[in-house]
Formats: structure tokens, C-alpha cells, sequence
């Protein structure tokens, strides 16, 4: 797993999905709680979408329930919960959230490789963005 030096100060929500989605039919209030808590988590985390204390050593269920307050038993149920609708993936105690890139990709990713246009000393020159557009360095 790839170690991100940069931490997230926020995290991407959707409004139309989180209102009207899946979650909201799936998970009763504190399971929703529990939820947007993990997302929290993995965007505070040193790897991207991974709720764990570092790259190779994962939170405890008693660490993850006194971080948010939560307790053991339900943070347990969420984790079956979230892993039996394969919203997370739980590796060697590490918990993943699933599609993290696909829901967390920013803006700021998105114009990277303009930015970088504007720093190239050849103007002319084309690189090829991160998703396959051609964009003139």
C-alpha cells in the first residue's frame, strides 16, 4: 500500500447519494454514524482510504470505538455490516474502504496536470493527464 505524506482536511460527501443512496436504506442512524466516522478515519490516515495506526499495523476495534466515542459492540457490527455489503475490506485487521479513489478524487487532482502545464519550460510540449486526457504541458 502506497504511504501518502499528505493528509486529507476533508473529505468528498455526496449529497444527492448520502440523502437518497443505499446507505440511508441500509443503515439505521448510528450505523450511518458509525460510517461517516470510518470515512473520516481513512481520510486522516497516513494510507488513503485505510483505517489503520500505520502502514503495517491496524487500529484495535477498542482503539477505533474510543477515537469515536463508540462502543466496541457496535463499531463489531458495523465492520460485519460494511464488510457483507462490501463498503470495506478487512485485511490483516486492516479496514479499506472500498472505491476510496473512485469517491475521493478532488479537484485538486483533477487540474494537477494543468498546474503542471504551467510550470513546464517547454510549452508546447503534451503529457498525458492522470485519466488519459492529452493536456499541453
Amino acid at each position: 500500500m502506497p504511504v501518502d505524506t499528505y493528509q486529507r482536511r476533508w473529505i468528498k460527501l455526496w449529497v444527492k447519494e448520502c440523502l437518497l443512496g443505499t446507505i440511508r436504506e441500509d443503515l439505521i442512524p448510528e450505523e450511518r454514524g458509525v460510517w461517516y466516522d470510518f470515512l473520516l478515519l481513512a481520510g486522516n490516515s497516513r494510507i488513503p482510504g485505510v483505517i489503520c495506526a500505520n502502514a503495517t499495523t491496524p487500529l484495535s476495534i477498542t482503539r477505533i470505538g474510543q477515537i469515536l466515542n463508540t462502543p466496541e459492540k457496535l463499531i463489531e457490527r458495523c465492520i460485519q455490516k460494511f464488510t457483507a455489503s462490501e463498503r470495506i475490506a478487512v485485511k490483516d485487521g486492516m479496514i479499506s474502504i472500498a472505491n476510496w479513489e473512485q469517491y475521493q478524487f478532488s479537484d485538486y487532482d483533477r487540474q494537477k496536470p494543468y498546474r503542471q502545464k504551467a510550470k513546464s519550460d517547454d510549452p508546447d510540449k503534451y503529457i498525458k493527464g492522470k485519466y488519459g486526457h492529452m493536456v499541453k504541458r
